[in-house]
This record gives C-alpha cells, sequence and structure tokens, in this order.
C-alpha cells in the first residue's frame, strides 16, 4: 500500500474518530468539552450573522450545551488586527472570569479561538457572512451540509480532552485535518501545529524553522522560496514546516498577554486601548508569534512585517510585548499524516470543489450536496436548487441559488445567494447576490481570477479585460469609480443597487457587457445615473441576516422538491 493511501485511510480514520468525540460532547454530559468558543469578527453586522448561525446550531442540537459561546468583533468598528482581537478575547474571559486572584484567570479553562475577522477580499462572496460558514463539499453524517466552522467544531473535538488547560487559536480560512491524539500538550509556553508541506505552498505563508530540539528557532513569514532554502527550513523533500494557524498556549502566557492590558490583575482601559487600536494593528501571526521564536532578537522584531504599516504606536506595541513574551518559547508540533486546505481565492475555492474534491473521497467530499442537480452533473452545486430546463455548463459552481426556467450558466462561472430566471450567465465570471440594510439588492460580477486587492495602476484585470480598459472604452475617469483614495478594485464603485434582485441582476451584466466594450450609449448612461456600490461598501451594508433566512429556506425547499420528485419517479404512485 503505497504512502498516499495509508495517509488517506488514517485521516478518514481520523474524522471518524473525530466525528464519534463530536456526538459524545453532544449526549454525555462527563466528555471533556470547550469551556469556552469564541468567535472574532470584523463588524458587528458580522457578528450578528455569526450569533445567528451559532442560535440555530444549538437550537437544533449540534453543538454541546456546557460550552459558552461567544461573538466578538473588532471594538468600536475599528479594524484592530488578529493580535488586538486576540487582547479583546482576553478581555472578556477575565470579565466572565472575576477570579478573587488574577493569576488564576486562565486556570483550568480550555479555550477555542477562532479568528474569522477578515474582509474575505480574495473571496468576496463571503465577505458579508464571513468565510468561516463558507460551505465545505461535504453533507454530514446528521444529513446537514457542512460549512468550515461545523468542521472545525467536528474536528476539534477530541483536543480538550489533550490539553489540561489553555487557548487553541485558529485561523478561520485553514482547514486541518488530523487526528487529536497526535496533541500532547505538556509544555510551558506555546505550542505551534505544524504539518510538512511543499515549499511553495510555504512561501506563501508562514514557516517555522525547526531548532533542532523542535521548539520553534525561527518563525519565516511569506519569505520566498530562495530565503527559505538559504535560512534552512526546506528538506530533502522540498518541504517546510508549514505554519497551519494553530497555536495553543497555557494559562501562564495567556496572563503574561493579559498584563499587558491590566493593572494589578485588573483590566485596564487605558492599556487596552494602547494595543488595541486601528493605528497599531497588532498582528497575532506576526506580533505574538515571533518573540516566541528562541532566535528571534528585538532589533529584527521591529522590521518584522505589519499588519497594518510600521509606525511609532506599534513599534511601543512590540517593546512592551517582546518584554512578556521572550522568556517564553513555542514548541513545535509537526503532524503526520495530516492535510492542510486553505479557502484562499475564488480560483482556489472553484478548484476544490469542482477538481480537487475527488482528492478527497475518502473524506465523503463530492460536488453535489443538498442540491437538486443530478449527481453526476459536470458541476458542483451546494444547497442550490436547479431546475430541470436550466443549462449549466461543466466546471461552475453553485451555492445558495435558485437557477430556474431556461437560465444558463457560463462554463466556469460561480453563481451565490442569487435566484436566476430565464438568465445566461458568461464564462468565467463570479455573479453573487446582497440584500442591503435598507431593503435593495446589489449583484456583484466580476472574474474568477480577478483579484480585488488589484489596482488601477498595476493593471487590475476586471472580467476578461482590465480596469484601465474598462474606464477607457467606456469614456470614464477614475473619479466616476473612486471618491478618494488608492484605486483598489475592492473599492470600485461599480455595481448599481436596486429595488428587485431581478433588476439588480439585469444592471449586473451591463457592467459585463460594458467590460466587453459592448454596452449601448443608453445602458453606459444609466450604470453612470444609478447609485453605484463598491465590493467594499456593499458588504459593509448588507443586511448579514437575511443571507442566514435565505439559506434556511432554500434548504427547506430543496429538501421538499428531491422528496416529490422522487415520488413522481416511482413506477406506482399511489403512496
Amino acid at each position: 500500500m503505497n504512502y498516499k493511501k495509508m495517509k488517506n485511510l488514517f485521516l478518514r480514520q481520523s474524522y471518524l474518530d473525530s466525528w464519534e468525540d463530536y456526538e459524545n460532547s453532544l449526549r454525555k454530559p462527563s466528555f471533556i468539552k470547550w469551556d469556552y468558543i469564541i468567535l472574532t469578527a470584523s463588524n458587528e453586522e458580522q457578528a450578528r450573522t455569526y450569533r445567528e448561525q451559532i442560535d440555530y446550531r444549538l437550537a437544533q442540537g449540534l453543538l454541546p450545551a456546557g460550552t459558552h459561546y461567544a461573538v466578538l468583533p473588532d471594538p468600536d468598528g475599528k479594524r484592530v488586527g488578529s493580535g488586538g482581537a486576540t487582547f479583546h478575547v482576553l478581555k472578556y474571559i477575565a470579565e466572565k472570569e472575576q477570579q478573587e486572584s488574577a493569576a488564576n484567570l486562565f486556570k483550568n479553562r480550555r479555550i477555542l479561538v477562532i479568528h474569522s475577522g477578515g474582509d474575505s477580499k480574495r473571496v468576496p462572496q463571503y465577505s458579508a457572512c464571513g468565510k468561516l460558514f463558507s460551505p465545505v463539499p461535504r453533507q454530514l453524517p446528521n444529513g446537514y451540509a457542512s460549512t468550515l466552522f461545523d468542521e472545525f467544531i467536528i474536528g476539534m473535538s477530541g483536543v480538550p480532552s489533550r490539553i489540561p488547560e489553555g487557548m487553541l487559536i485558529l485561523s478561520g480560512d485553514v482547514l486541518l485535518l488530523f487526528n487529536p491524539l497526535q496533541i500532547d500538550f505538556n509544555y510551558h509556553g506555546a505550542a505551534a501545529i505544524s504539518m510538512k508541506e511543499n515549499v511553495l505552498t510555504g512561501k506563501d505563508h508562514g514557516v517555522f524553522l525547526n531548532d533542532g530540539n523542535d521548539y520553534v528557532g525561527q518563525f519565516l513569514h511569506k519569505q520566498s522560496e530562495e530565503r527559505l532554502r538559504e535560512l534552512g527550513a526546506v528538506n530533502g523533500q522540498d518541504n517546510v514546516d508549514l505554519d497551519t494557524g494553530a497555536v495553543i498556549m497555557d494559562s501562564d502566557l495567556l496572563y503574561a498577554l493579559f498584563s499587558l492590558i491590566s493593572t494589578d490583575g485588573r483590566f485596564d482601559d487605558d492599556k487596552f486601548r494602547e494595543f488595541v487600536n486601528e493605528e497599531a494593528r497588532i498582528s497575532f501571526y506576526g506580533d505574538f508569534l515571533y518573540p516566541l521564536a528562541r532566535s528571534s532578537t528585538l532589533e529584527q522584531y521591529y522590521r518584522e512585517a505589519a499588519e497594518g504599516t510600521i509606525n511609532d504606536k506599534l513599534l511601543a506595541c512590540r517593546r512592551k510585548i517582546w518584554e512578556v513574551l521572550s522568556p517564553y518559547s513555542m514548541k513545535l508540533l509537526c503532524l503526520s499524516p495530516a492535510e492542510f486546505i486553505h479557502f484562499g481565492t475564488t480560483t482556489e475555492l472553484r478548484r476544490l470543489v469542482t477538481a480537487d474534491v475527488e482528492d478527497y473521497e475518502f473524506l465523503d467530499w463530492k460536488k453535489q450536496v443538498a442540491t437538486t442537480a443530478p449527481e453526476q452533473a459536470p458541476y458542483a452545486a451546494h444547497n442550490s436548487y436547479v431546475g430541470k430546463r436550466a443549462r449549466v455548463s461543466a466546471g461552475a459552481y453553485l451555492e445558495d441559488s435558485y437557477i430556474l426556467d431556461e437560465t444558463q450558466i457560463g462554463q466556469g462561472s460561480v453563481i451565490s445567494n442569487v435566484k436566476l430566471r430565464n438568465v445566461s450567465v458568461p464564462d468565467h465570471v463570479v455573479l453573487h447576490g446582497l440584500r442591503l440594510l435598507d431593503g435593495r439588492y446589489v449583484i456583484r460580477i466580476y472574474g474568477v481570477e480577478d483579484n480585488p486587492k488589484g489596482t488601477l495602476e498595476k493593471g487590475a484585470g476586471f472580467l476578461g479585460t482590465s480596469l484601465q480598459a474598462f474606464l477607457e472604452k467606456n469614456g470614464l475617469s477614475a473619479e466616476d469609480i473612486w471618491e478618494n483614495g488608492e484605486h483598489y478594485l475592492w473599492f470600485a464603485a461599480l455595481y448599481p443597487a436596486a429595488d428587485t434582485m431581478e433588476e439588480a441582476i439585469r444592471l449586473s451584466l451591463i457592467v459585463k457587457r460594458m467590460a466587453d466594450g459592448a454596452a449601448s450609449p443608453e445602458e453606459r448612461e444609466e450604470w453612470k445615473k444609478a447609485d453605484r456600490k463598491s465590493l467594499y461598501s456593499s458588504f459593509n451594508e448588507a443586511d448579514v441576516l437575511a443571507i442566514s433566512r435565505w439559506q434556511h429556506e432554500l434548504e427547506s425547499r430543496i429538501l421538499a422538491s428531491k422528496f416529490v420528485w422522487a415520488i413522481e419517479g416511482l413506477p406506482w404512485k399511489g403512496i
């Protein structure tokens, strides 16, 4: 038996074991569970949808009832970085615990934190609802369609019994497959969960350099392949020790961090605001992990890349963080067999659900999940109603959508959160719908391979052309789609808001014709006069609870339709 087959068998059994742990966490009061499960969010609207998703699962009996759940948006609506969000978590737990001895704040507590407050710029259809609740192509054994959050809860159900106390921090856009029995956390300070991955993957993430004693010697964040090889981080199989985003911190280390935002063991709001603000924007991975590496130096720490910009406020915070964290070290837990799946870009997502899904058959992943689409269809569908007359081309991906009547979906297109009736969607585009808080609708259309972080000045692509060509083809200036600031696709006011979804869909297809240079003068004038939103503003103005309602209603419609169609297909209908 080859290594890949053995690895897949191991991971499948690990998943089955985790599912058993998950079921025990639901049924058995004595089963060791997380004391806290805390999600971080980018703003209050995103936090609302996270809370709704958790409440829905609690009502359905899908989460352990004995655990305390919380969702914490960045304070005051400001982006404070993943490190700032971690300080916010420590503040929340301190206020909940209210121990007589401050040093006991985090003792005997098992805490799971999932950082999920990003804007999801590279997969914009998840900006509003959060990438954490994006679909995973699997129907769970209990019949529910899975999401990243569900996979986290299931996969981490066995971890509490492996750590006596402390906090496990996860990144909300990375799915980790491993067996909790591989973890044995009896170390002082921190432990990083790592996996062997090819250097080509490692250069786009963080990499740990082993000091020779299975401790982290250096933390190498997004270094070039040449630099990783030069430092000796690449082994003979071209693999590195990848930073998976999963880190365990013991109670002493947590208290050391808490000391930065407290005075005499009590929370100090002034100190909190010194570390948790938009200017410093402290990163958990850049600012907390680097001082824990044994070969780190304060001078280099000051020069490390920042989540925002390097400025005086950040440097002042780094000096104090260094003082409390540098006495600790970080154990390197390199798990094998294990798997790392990153939900990074729209292109990666489409490839994962339409092609790579076959590599995960051992986990029961499949193209069709909770849908009326035929099982052997050449496209992927998740929680989507596909009518019998609709035509969907190969390589497309449908999620949370109705595809009705004579609708035609182009090859390789991604359709999300819309109802399409007699609509023709071009090839290789994303069509994503949002309902806004004012009741209107916006349909965002862009190319599957477009990068919302791209700028006009650097030739960013848009719908098969470039932003510059889009302006030129339609006689527009930069001021027509950007009010001020840098000219990112993310901030371009391209998408007209409309009173109905049908009208918003029509207007979005005008945007595509404008990109093709095929829009009529009347269409261009209508677009110019419209109240237009950007990817950024539409996500910030989205009615996130409407997304959850839409998904649940669609799920019910699909189940009912599949039942009726099954009856209609029986030779005897007298039942």
